[in-house]
């Protein structure tokens, strides 16, 4: 009956349970009962099949026995093709075939190909240089503007009479002396010891001009600041050359050194 549950249908269910019952321990009788069950859909189908795998030596064996018969969905190959090869000799006749009309194509390639007429070789000119274009509002035109400010000196300078060369005061033609009586003479040499005598407005304009570059706070000059350092001002010069390195910081390093010396 374990190789054939099909002959379990001769006996019945409680036949089965009473043999079980009476040899509990036989895994056999407990693989049949099992089975039985299942194969009338009795209540107790699975509680008779948890009682057998307790039991069971082997639960693959039991698995194969309990567990339904299904049919495996089988793989349909599909028929493979198949090439068959031509003899050689076959192919060998129809490339002998091919071979004229072959030839005939490329005779009439080439004959196309020489009676087509040739285009000339393209040369490449060369380019004319190019010139920039330049517009009306690309031309800049430098703007000539005055310069208003002017150094120090050259102002100072403005104040002062223009200083002859010794060329240009011995240029001067003199009047031809005339023998004259002593009264005359002396009258004479006074007239030319004051028309040869500086003029003494150049030390008050001097004067007038460094008053009023010291009165007026906006001017800013290095040319003031070793001015105010010679008259011993060195506050003012100090003053003078920090202002120049907030205005001109690319030689603030010389004013900081000059600043020092000050100091010192």
């Amino acid at each position: 009956m374990v190789e054939d549950p099909e002959l379990l249908r001769r006996i019945t269910y409680e036949e089965l349970k009473t043999l079980a019952l009476a040899y509990p321990y036989a895994p056999n009788l407990r693989y049949l009962l099992a089975i039985k069950a299942r194969q009338i859909d009795h209540p107790d189908a699975g509680q008779n099949l948890a009682t057998a795998a307790a039991y069971s030596l082997d639960r693959t064996r039991l698995f194969m026995l309990t567990a339904p018969q299904m049919i495996a969905p089988q793989q349909i190959l599909a028929p493979e093709e198949v090439l068959e090869l031509k003899p050689i000799e076959t192919v060998k006749r129809e490339l002998e075939a091919l071979a004229p009309m072959a030839r005939e194509e490329n005779i009439n390639g080439q004959s196309f190909a020489a009676s087509a007429p040739t285009e000339p070789p393209v040369i490449d000119e060369p380019k004319a240089p190019v010139e920039p274009i330049i517009s009306q509002a690309d031309t800049v035109v430098p703007s000539h503007t005055t310069n208003t400010s002017m150094d120090f000196d050259t102002w100072i300078g403005s104040f002062n009479p223009p200083v002859l060369k010794k060329n240009e005061v011995s240029s001067i033609p003199h009047p031809k002396v005339t023998p004259r009586g002593p009264v005359r003479q002396e009258l004479a040499d006074d007239e030319y010891e004051n028309a040869t005598e500086p003029p003494k407005t150049q030390g008050i304009a001097h004067h007038l001009a460094e008053k009023s570059v010291t009165e007026n706070q906006d001017v800013v000059s290095e040319t003031l600041a070793k001015l105010y350092a010679k008259q011993g001002y060195r506050d003012k010069a100090a003053q003078m050359y920090a202002r120049l390195a907030l205005l001109f910081p690319e030689k603030s390093t010389y004013f900081a050194a000059e600043i020092d010396k000050l100091k010192k």
